[in-house]
């Protein structure tokens, strides 16, 4: 198990953060059914409090959050947890956003709608460069 993320189960641990409630609960319900275990949170300020709390496999974050948006919880989770893979999500996309994105440690970008099929693929493979990434003891 790399680095002790995953669960008893060995099913990949996902923090997913979005302000649409609905969104997320349809998200946390797809992974599941995927086998993931699941954590959610509706905004930066929960997501941190998670992350305090355990380390996750994956992470699937908002961009566009109040008070803390996704780009300073994406610093947060590279900074603590670098080898934690990170999907930066928005239904507002720019050159920009991606650009600062991608600069801070994500390994994805997508953009809202998100094909369900596109993301489990994503997901699929980050984990299988998990082992890979992990320092070797």
């Amino acid at each position: 198990m790399p680095g002790g993320n995953m669960n008893r189960k060995g099913h990949a641990k996902i923090l997913a953060v979005d302000d649409e409630k609905n969104f997320l609960q349809l998200l946390s319900h797809t992974l599941q059914k995927e086998g993931y275990a699941v954590k959610t949170a509706l905004d930066g300020q929960e997501a941190l409090k998670r992350l305090e709390q355990e380390q996750f496999d994956v992470a699937l974050i908002d961009i566009r959050m109040t008070p803390i948006d996704g780009l300073a919880v994406l610093g947060d989770i590279k900074r603590r947890y670098p080898y934690t893979k990170v999907i930066m999500i928005t239904a507002y996309p720019s050159v920009e956003t991606r650009s600062l994105s991608l600069q801070r440690g994500a390994e994805r970008y997508l953009i809202k709608p998100i094909e369900i099929q596109e993301l489990k693929e994503t997901i699929r493979e980050m984990l299988s460069h998990l082992d890979k990434d992990y320092p070797k003891d």
